[in-house]
């Protein structure tokens, strides 16, 4: 293509005209003195494409472009019907910007689309009336077990101060008198002491230190095992002469 346009040379010197050459009998030239260079050789490099691209000029086409372009239009009308060009243009929106349409249905969003609730099925109502009446019945019958247990306890917490209370009154009154009891035996058995030891022979002494009523284990009553310790006793208080009298 270069060969058609002046050299920088030739276009100083006033050469303009373009200068048509044979480029493809320059390219066929070409093409034998490669052919003739390789030798045998030249076959492992020959295609089957070699005699059939020829690019012929058309009407001073700079780009070179094709006798026939019925090829390249099949692969843009291919291309084109795969790849359809996309219309920017929304036909549903009015000069003044109001919208309009057919109404059709908007595309699917991410979002989907709210729905009244539908009513339950009977049985499934019926089951959870159920479930909700059995739960408040528990729920009614934990809270009367709790306040019956609370009553309880109170009851119980109650009791045992009232009985913590009873024991330590009584407790109190039989202390009182143990120690009333305890004063008044001391206070006996001093007297009783004072008095054996004064008066009447040393036998009428020991008789009033010793039980010898007749009552009781104590007393030396029949069957007791005293019995004849008391006899023996008592006949020694009466007999005024008997070993010992006079306490010597």
């Amino acid at each position: 293509m270069a060969d058609r346009f002046p050299s920088l040379e030739d276009f100083s010197a006033g050469q303009t005209d373009v200068v048509e050459t044979n480029t493809a009998e320059d390219n066929d030239d070409f093409l034998a003195r490669e052919r003739a260079a390789l030798g045998e050789d030249a076959e492992q490099f020959a295609t089957s494409q070699d005699h059939v691209a020829d690019v012929k000029d058309d009407n001073d086409n700079l780009l070179g472009g094709a006798e026939d372009a019925s090829p390249v239009a099949a692969e843009v009308s291919g291309f084109e019907s795969s790849f359809p060009a996309i219309d920017t243009q929304n036909e549903q929106v009015a000069p003044g910007g109001t919208i309009t349409g057919t109404g059709a249905p908007f595309p699917p969003s991410g979002y989907a689309s709210y729905q009244e609730p539908q009513e339950e099925p009977e049985p499934v109502k019926r089951r959870t009336n159920s479930t909700r009446e059995w739960r408040a019945r528990r729920d009614a019958d934990i809270a009367r077990r709790v306040e019956l247990s609370e009553e309880k306890k109170e009851a119980t917490v109650k009791k045992a101060h009232e009985d913590i209370d009873d024991f330590y009154v009584s407790y109190n009154n039989k202390a009182d008198k143990l120690r009333s009891q305890t004063r008044t035996d001391a206070e006996q058995f001093l007297a009783n002491r004072e008095d054996t030891s004064a008066g009447g022979t040393s036998w009428e002494r020991i008789a009033k230190l010793v039980d010898i009523s007749g009552k009781g284990t104590r007393g030396g009553a029949s069957g007791s095992g005293k019995e004849r310790f008391r006899e023996m006793l008592m006949d020694l208080k009466k007999d005024q002469n008997a070993p010992g009298v006079s306490g010597v």
